[in-house]
Formats: structure tokens, C-alpha cells, sequence
């Protein structure tokens, strides 16, 4: 029985990395003595999988993790997800669980964006009228960078890429509420809100976007100083934004 996990990661625990992230969950499952499938071999595992392995550092409240069992106990999804969360902490935890069709293979290979907030952390972080300025940024028909893979490092235009874009919470902040409750980002300053391309064909990260704001602003980014948040993440086919593309 294949399941999509969806989970919030706030707190402290955005220090973690992936892998620790994984053995969380494994232990929670082993904890909660749910029939989880395990792989065949010299050395089994839990089979699940992650939409999107989140960077250290950022907070999420729309984290995904693939999970199969081989059998659920006779509860609902919400029980499910409130009885795992006795294993869990406060600040990572499960908001709700769906059961998968047979035939689906994994949330990584579906996934096409992302819904980020960048929230100041200390006061005037973001460049001088800043609002004016992301418009004018935004409003180019090229937004060129240099983006790193792991084997090298090539020019490209991110702006097809920016799918959506907000100075103010109604077209992102609001619409995440309303579909998914809560927002956990602890950190109250300025906001810009965005949604960017993710999955393997072509993955965009806010810190990118952020590094070519301020280059077309010319200012230097101070480290650390802004918290991205991750909203949510959308699957094939991606639900059309309130926010202008």
C-alpha cells in the first residue's frame, strides 16, 4: 500500500539534513509498530522516498514523503497522521496522509513547483523600496544567472522559471491557509512570495532568484539574513496561481 505523507519542518530542526530527516522518520514508523514494506537484500530498508529534500536551514510547511506498507490499521488518514504524530515532535509532523494508487511511482518524479515565502530576519534586509524594485526586476524579459550542477556550471534564463509572484500575502500566504491550514514560518519582517519550477527536469531555487535580485539591485546579500520557507509543493498537473506569472 503506497502513501503520500505530507509533513511540516520548522524550529530547530531545520539544521538537520536529509538523511537525519530520514532516520526520523524511520524511527517514528518503527516507534508507532506501523507493517512498513522493507527492500529485498543484504541490507533492507523502509522503502519511501522524498518529493524534495529540503536544504539546511530552511523551514517547510509543505514537505512530501512517499511511505509503503503493507497494511494500514482500520483508522482514517487524519487518525493516522494524529496517531503518528504521538512519535513525533512539535516541530516536525505530519498534517496529512494519502493513500496512492497502485501504479504511482514516486512524488519526485511528479513534481513541477514550488511556493516559497522569504521573510526578512532583521530589519531592512531587503534593498530600499524594495517592492518597486522586484517589479522593475521581475518586469525584465531576461533574468540571466550562472547556475552550478554537479558537474559544472552554465548560463541561463531563470525568468520562464518564476511561474508566480507576490509583494503581499493575498495571492500566496492567503490561498496556502485556506488550502492547508497553518503556516508555521515563526519570522515576522518584510515577505516576498514566489513560485518557482522544481523536479529533476529543472529545479529553481529561491536563493538563485534572491542572488540576481540584489545583483539588479547592487547590493551584496548578507548571509543569513532572510529565512525562506517553503510552502507547498505542486504535482503534475500544477493548480494555476492567483499570483501574475
Amino acid at each position: 500500500m503506497k502513501t503520500r505523507m505530507r509533513f511540516t519542518k520548522t524550529g530547530s530542526v531545520k539544521f538537520i539534513g536529509h538523511l537525519d530527516c530520514m532516520r526520523f522518520f524511520q524511527k517514528a514508523i518503527r516507534r508507532a509498530k506501523l507493517d512498513v514494506a522493507y527492500s529485498q537484500g543484504y541490507s533492507p530498508h523502509q522503502l519511501m522516498s522524498f518529493a524534495s529534500p529540503l536544504g539546511v536551514g530552511i523551514t517547510s510547511d509543505g514537505e512530501y514523503i512517499d511511505v509503503e506498507f503493507h497494511s494500514l490499521p482500520a483508522m482514517t488518514m487524519s487518525e493516522l497522521a494524529d496517531y503518528m504524530n504521538q512519535f513525533m515532535t512539535d516541530e516536525i509532523f505530519v498534517t496529512d496522509i494519502e493513500v496512492m494508487p497502485d501504479h504511482f511511482k514516486n512524488s519526485m518524479s511528479l513534481l513541477r513547483a514550488a511556493d516559497y515565502m522569504i521573510v526578512e530576519k532583521e530589519p531592512d534586509v531587503f534593498p530600499g523600496d524594495w517592492q518597486k524594485k522586484w517589479e522593475e526586476f521581475i518586469s525584465q524579459a531576461e533574468i540571466v544567472v550562472w547556475k552550478k550542477t554537479k558537474k559544472s556550471e552554465k548560463e541561463m534564463d531563470i525568468r520562464p522559471y518564476i511561474l508566480a509572484h507576490a509583494v503581499q500575502m493575498d495571492a500566496f500566504e492567503k490561498e496556502t491557509r485556506e488550502r492547508y491550514g497553518d503556516i508555521h514560518c515563526p519570522y515576522k519582517g518584510e515577505t516576498l512570495y514566489m513560485q518557482l519550477t522544481s523536479g529533476s527536469e529543472t529545479n529553481i531555487k529561491p536563493e538563485l532568484v534572491m542572488k540576481a535580485f540584489y545583483d539588479f539591485c547592487q547590493m551584496e546579500m548578507k548571509p543569513y539574513s532572510y529565512q525562506v520557507h517553503r510552502l507547498q509543493m505542486y504535482f503534475d498537473p500544477i493548480p494555476e496561481r492567483k499570483g501574475q506569472a
